[in-house]
């Protein structure tokens, strides 16, 4: 795979991966097309391949995860795969939502939202949202512990 190598710099507007893609990597086109299993998108330089039929979330968070892949110009892992996969998907996660953007959705969401309405809120899909809130920082769980508590304080 030939890859230019471009590091993410985060902004303070949401990440948009289709403004990513166009400002960042307009030799790549992202076509649309039926897949096997449970793939949803697949990198093949100079294509992004995501599966049809899938709902914008689904979209936005595959395109996000291949970027990632681009920008990390990774080819074969090898026995590493699974990691690479994992790693990738996380740092995309993390892209799409920001802890502000977290915060925002579980105090929309009382704290007690089911999982597909806070992705839903997030415009991600669950998978991504459930490896963000397994990945949070031990100073991003303490924040959500103490705004879900000050929450349930003032709600009664």
């Amino acid at each position: 795979m030939t890859a230019v190598s471009r590091s993410y710099q985060p902004v303070h507007q949401p990440y948009d991966p289709w403004r990513d893609l166009q400002e960042n990597w307009p030799q790549i086109k992202v076509v649309h097309e039926p897949m096997a299993g449970r793939l949803l998108g697949e990198l093949r330089y100079p294509i992004i391949a995501l599966r049809a039929g899938t709902s914008a979330a689904q979209r936005r968070c595959t395109l996000a995860h291949e970027l990632v892949h681009l920008e990390r110009g990774v080819g074969d892992c090898g026995i590493w795969a699974a990691r690479e996969e994992l790693h990738v998907h996380e740092v995309a996660a993390r892209r799409l939502i920001s802890f502000a953007a977290l915060a925002r959705a579980l105090c929309e969401c009382d704290g007690d939202g089911s999982p597909g309405a806070l992705a839903q809120l997030l415009d991600v899909d669950r998978q991504t949202l459930e490896l963000r809130l397994a990945r949070l920082t031990p100073r991003e769980m303490a924040d959500v512990r103490a705004m879900l508590s000050w929450e349930t304080r003032w709600v009664a």
